[in-house]
C-alpha cells in the first residue's frame, strides 16, 4: 500500500491533506492578542495581567503544536486539488486469470466493464483505487497480492468521470 500511496503523491495535483487545527489556531490567535495587550497595557492589575500572560503561553504552546503537526505530521490522506477533496481507498480483489481484462477496462476508463469483473474473497490482484465522495476522480493501480505486500503491475491510471 505505500508504494501506491508515495505514487499519488508524486503526482503534481495531489497533496497531503493537512487536517484542520481550527481549535489550536484560535488558541494561537487569542494568545497573539493577549500578548499584543499584555504589552500595550502595562498599568493592568496583577490577575488581568497573568491572565494575559497565560494566554501568550497557551498561545505559543498551541502554535508550536500547530507547525509540528504541518512539519511533521501526516494524515495519510492525498488530497486532490482537481476536484478540491480528500481521496479515499478502496480495495477490490480479483484473480490472477483476470488481469488482461482488469488492465483494458483500466487503461479504456470503462467503468461498467471493470464493474462486471467477477472479484472474489481470497486475494490474488488487487486494485487499489483512491477517489473522492462523489467518484468524480480515481487514480488506480493493479497490484500482485504476495502474503502482506502489494506489489504494483501498473502504474497509476487516472480517470476522471464527467458529470
Amino acid at each position: 500500500m505505500e508504494y501506491i500511496r508515495k505514487s499519488i503523491y508524486s503526482l503534481p495535483e495531489i497533496r497531503r491533506t493537512l487536517l484542520p487545527l481550527w481549535s489550536a489556531w484560535a488558541l494561537a490567535a487569542i494568545g497573539a492578542v493577549c500578548g499584543v495587550l499584555f504589552f500595550l497595557l502595562p498599568n493592568l492589575s496583577d490577575i488581568a495581567s497573568s491572565f494575559l500572560l497565560g494566554g501568550v503561553i497557551v498561545g505559543a504552546c498551541c502554535l508550536a503544536l500547530v507547525l509540528c503537526f504541518y512539519l511533521f505530521g501526516d494524515s495519510r490522506r492525498p488530497y486532490s486539488r482537481e476536484v478540491h477533496a480528500t481521496l479515499e481507498p478502496t480495495y477490490a480483489y480479483y484473480s490472477s486469470a483476470q488481469q488482461q481484462a482488469i488492465v483494458a477496462a483500466l487503461e479504456a476508463h470503462d467503468e461498467s466493464a471493470l464493474e462486471s469483473i467477477k472479484r472474489q474473497a481470497k486475494p490474488e490482484l488487487a486494485l487499489v483505487r483512491y477517489s473522492d465522495r462523489n467518484e468524480r476522480i480515481f487514480y488506480s493501480q493493479l497490484t500482485r497480492v504476495d502474503g502482506k505486500r502489494y506489489l504494483p503491475l501498473t502504474n497509476i491510471i487516472i480517470n476522471k468521470i464527467k458529470q
